[in-house]
């Protein structure tokens, strides 16, 4: 259902932590993970349903328009460039988007400004006695989701051994220590081979794209036509990061090389 622009969700009326978090492998630290919060937001419509039933008898509407009453004055104070203290809960202010730059900045009319938040301790104390459960931990590895021949970006499962390929997913690229993009030769059982020692390595200067989400990259000519291989991707760079080990992701199947 959908109210405004906002996803209506079901709140809680006992005051439950009703949240999970996620857990993502800090690669730069061992045993590390970063915590996230998925994020869902409360209407004022919600808050205003929760209000009444938490006070039994109170008028709703006369909530309403005192909340309205209050917004009111708040934005019209921020605009005024005051510090607006909002229940104890954070100080909105506004800033400059962007610096002067005049040669006579004492003339100058500064247009343009942001709304920032600082929160305040009192809440700052409080979410520090508030805990969640794991809902799970978020596979860090490269994800590929689709190889396709780029000539005509079909993704049949078979590779020229004289052309490219494009491989589509996400944390594709690569970089670091220890990274690049391998043949894995597929097993007679269908597994991947997991000595590493026969694995086929795609060379550093065959990359014609490395970003996040695609690779293209011609094949190496050491591949043998009509065997399967698997797809691993294994990098140490996230962005500007370079992560403490690199981390692998193989496709979960393996492509024919023809001819």
């Amino acid at each position: 259902m959908r109210y405004g622009e906002f996803t209506m969700i079901e709140t809680d009326t006992q005051r439950k932590t009703n949240f999970a978090v996620t857990l993502t492998p800090c690669n730069l630290k061992e045993n590390t993970y970063i915590a996230r919060v998925p994020r869902k937001t409360i209407t004022t419509d919600q808050l205003l349903d929760l209000v009444s039933a938490h006070n039994q008898g109170i008028d709703r509407f006369s909530v309403a328009h005192a909340m309205e009453l209050l917004k009111k004055e708040i934005l019209e104070q921020a605009e005024l460039g005051f510090s607006v203290d909002i229940m104890d809960i954070c100080k909105l202010y506004i800033a400059p988007t962007s610096s002067v730059q005049s040669l006579t900045p004492e003339a100058e009319t500064v247009t343009g400004f942001e709304a920032r938040f600082a929160v305040n301790e009192k809440l700052k104390e409080r979410l520090k006695k508030v805990s969640a459960s794991v809902a799970g931990v978020v596979d860090s590895a490269p994800k590929i989701t689709q190889i396709e021949n780029p000539i005509d970006s079909k993704a049949s499962g078979v590779l020229k051994a004289t052309f490219s390929a494009r491989i589509k997913g996400d944390k594709l690229q690569v970089g670091g220590e220890g990274s690049g993009v391998f043949f894995v030769p597929c097993l007679a059982g269908g597994t991947a081979d997991e000595n590493e020692d026969h694995w086929i390595k795609v060379p550093d200067g065959y990359f014609s794209k490395n970003t996040k989400t695609t690779l293209e990259f011609y094949l190496p000519r050491t591949l043998e036509a009509d065997k399967k291989y698997f797809i691993a991707v294994r990098t140490a760079s996230r962005g500007k990061l370079e992560l403490k080990s690199a981390v692998t992701g193989m496709s979960k199947i393996a492509v024919t090389i023809e001819e």
